[in-house]
Order: C-alpha cells, then structure tokens, then sequence
C-alpha cells in the first residue's frame, strides 16, 4: 500500500481533468479585461489612420450685430443687390484634408501600432498568468491530496499500533510509556491533518479564483511536461520592452516632426440667410502652420526622455529574462532530480518499514524505532509530491516567461 503512493502520483489522471481547469481559467475576468484593452488599442489605430482622409463637419449659427452687415460676401460689380441684415443665419458644410509631409500622421500611425502589439502581448501574460495561477494551484492541491493520503496511511499503521500496546499494557507485557508514545503520535498526526487541511482549503480557494472549478473526484497524478530551451531574447517580458521602446521611439519622432510646419487643404460651403434673401458662398484654400509654441518643444524633449528610458527598460528586460531562464531551469532540474530521488528512498523506506513492523511484532524491534522509520517513510513521500510540484509549478513559469500560446500550454501540459 505504501509503494501505490509513490507510483500513484505518476497515474493516469481523468480525461482532461487539468485540462477542464485550465480552460476554465480562460474565461477569468482579468483576461477579458486584457482582451477589452486590445480592442481599444485597435480603435486607436483605426482612428489615427482615418486623419488621412481629413476631417469634415456640418455648421449651423446665427449671428447678430449691432448694426447690418452684409449677407453672404460682397463682389465689386456684382449684379445681385446686396442684402444687409443685423441678424444673419449660415449653414453649410466644411471639409479639411491633412497633407502629411513631414510624417506627423504615419509617426502616430508607429506608435499607436506599437501600442496595440504591447496591449497584445499583455493579453497573452494574462492569459498566461491566469492559466499558471490554475495550473499551479491545481498540482499543489494534488500534492497535498497525496500528502493527505500518505497521512491517513499513517494514521490506521499508529493507530493499530496503539491498540495493540495498550492491550499488552493491561496485562502486562508492555510498557506505559509505550502507551503514551503511540498517544503522543496519534496527536501529533492530528495537527499534521488540520495543518494540511488548513492548506488544501487555501489552494482550492485560489484554484477557485483563477479557473471557478474546483474538481473533486481527481486522481493524484501531478503532470510534469519536459523542459523545453528557451531563449532570453524571444521571451514575453523581452518581446514586450521591445514593443514599448518602439512606441516610445515613435511617440518621440511624432513629437520632434509636430515642430515642422504642417500643410493642409481646405474647402467650405454655405448658405446665407438674412436681409430677406439668401446668398450661397465657397471657398478652397491651402494652409501652412508654423508652430510656434513653447510647450511643443519641452513635449518634445520629454518625449525623447522617455524614449530613452524604454531602451534602457528594454535591455534591462533582456538581462532580467537570462536570469529568470537559468533560475526557472535550476529550479526544475533540482525538483526532478529530488523526485527520482525520493521515489526510489520511498520503495527503500517502504520495506524497511515492513521488515520493521514485523519484527516490532516478533517484540525484535522497540515501538520507538518502528514510528521513527514510519515518520522517515511519510516525510519521504511529502518530500516527494512536494518535489514534484515544484518541478511542474518551474515548468508552468518558464511557459509564462516564454509567451507559450494557451492552446499550447494546456495541451502539453494536459498530456495523458
């Protein structure tokens, strides 16, 4: 029974057990939030890409004066009469077209393209977080279920143990202090069952949170997919500097061109009414503008401060990427190392608490050093499932570092 805990972690778990998890957490609020986000980002480019069709709009006021003003315009040797009126209505319709010489709209254009791949790749970290959060806590709480039933293992080995002494106690034949060493092992697997129960209530609440299910009729295989190189300059973080240092960039190339003269074409149409009568006028221009404002120039320079500041966040983020691959691989390859390890320690310990036991029967081993190797078996097999939760939780980070499509994630990791 005890060499089922050891390989029973390894079983085959329920068809798509994890995966139901995993795919549950997909619809998390924060991931919808992210996707909202996106969509924004979208509009905006839109939007900026529509100034190149110019902008039109439709005019209706009234005026009045202190005295009569001529309605509509006035042409030297026209041969309308002239209207004159105090109070004149116009309506009509204007239209202006920008003429991007300097780059102004495709610069804004860049970095609103920027911004939509950054708003993207913080889609798919949340994606990813919130699939590691379900993940994580899903082979944490399957770790401390097996952790669990190792101890109620444990439990019924102490407890027959106990019964047997105290009967030999009441006739003689065994120690008191026997006695009240079996007691004092029972209470102390009784707080090692709340203290676990206290944690297992913990993770199925943040199981709860990432994915809104909580399985209960799991089996106790803890996945560990194998480990797949990553490199530092394609991760998630890295990918996500680069596409906030371009934005930046771009953001700061808008701002230095918004300090060139800016061109324009125009053309209005309208219908005056006053004096009696009414008068249709036109016009099409072309229009130059020199800024000429101070706050331009200091936006400008701020923007380029900024800009450089997302090129040192880029490489910093490069940098912070290396370490966290090489921290993530350790990691992983320490936690598989301690489960093969500990699985074979536990096939070892499980005999040699068998050999024990019968001989504590025979009366050739003392209670004392039977609940020692006991102790050493459970710890084994904590050790052990712990061990391979670190190795799956490792595994899970490295594929949020990485950016590993969902689709991806849940299918490798969801392996039968």
């Amino acid at each position: 029974m005890v060499l089922f805990f050891a390989t029973g972690i390894c079983m085959q778990a329920r068809a798509g057990e994890l995966g139901d998890v995993l795919r549950a957490a997909l619809d998390h609020p924060a991931v919808e939030a992210r996707k909202r986000q996106v969509e924004g980002a979208q509009g905006d480019l839109s939007a900026a890409t529509a100034q190149y069709f110019g902008r039109g709009s439709l005019v209706a006021d009234r005026t009045r004066y202190e005295g009569q003003r001529v309605v509509g315009i006035y042409v030297p040797g026209q041969t309308a009469p002239l209207l004159k009126d105090d109070a004149i209505v116009r309506y009509g319709v204007s239209y202006a077209l920008p003429v991007d010489v300097f780059g102004v709209i495709a610069a804004a254009r860049e970095k609103l393209k920027n911004n939509l791949a950054a708003a993207e790749l913080l889609a798919s970290q949340e994606t990813l977080l919130r699939l590691h959060q379900a993940g994580n806590a899903y082979v944490r709480k399957q770790a401390l279920q097996a952790q669990a039933d190792a101890l109620r293992i444990q439990r019924e080995r102490v407890e027959a143990s106990a019964e047997r002494v105290r009967k030999e106690a009441e006739l003689g034949r065994a120690a008191e202090i026997d006695v009240r060493l079996a007691q004092s092992e029972v209470a102390r697997i009784s707080a090692d069952e709340a203290r676990l129960k206290g944690i297992l209530g913990e993770t199925r609440a943040d199981l709860i949170d990432a994915s809104g299910i909580d399985p209960e009729n799991g089996s106790l295989r803890i996945p560990v997919p194998e480990w797949n190189p990553l490199d530092a300059d394609a991760t998630l973080s890295a990918r996500l500097a680069d596409a906030k240092a371009r934005a930046a960039e771009a953001g700061a190339s808008e701002s230095r061109r918004n300090l060139l003269p800016s061109f324009s074409l125009g053309a209005d149409y309208y219908n005056n009414k006053g004096g009696g009568g009414d008068m249709d006028t036109w016009s099409m221009m072309g229009r130059v503008s020199i800024p000429l404002d101070a706050g331009t120039y200091l936006r400008s320079s701020a923007e380029g401060a900024r800009a450089l500041a997302a090129e040192d966040d880029r490489r910093a983020a490069l940098r912070a990427a290396r370490r966290q691959i090489a921290a993530l691989q350790s990691a992983y390859d320490s936690a598989r190392a301690d489960a093969e390890a500990l699985e074979k320690e536990i096939a070892y310990r499980s005999e040699v608490v068998n050999v024990d036991q019968e001989r504590w029967r025979l009366g050739a081993q003392t209670l004392e050093n039977l609940l020692r190797q006991q102790r050493d078996l459970l710890d084994a097999q904590y050790r052990f499932a712990d061990a391979r939760a670190r190795a799956a939780a490792a595994w899970s980070s490295a594929q949020v570092l990485a950016g590993t499509p969902p689709d991806t994630y849940i299918a490798q990791w969801d392996k039968p």
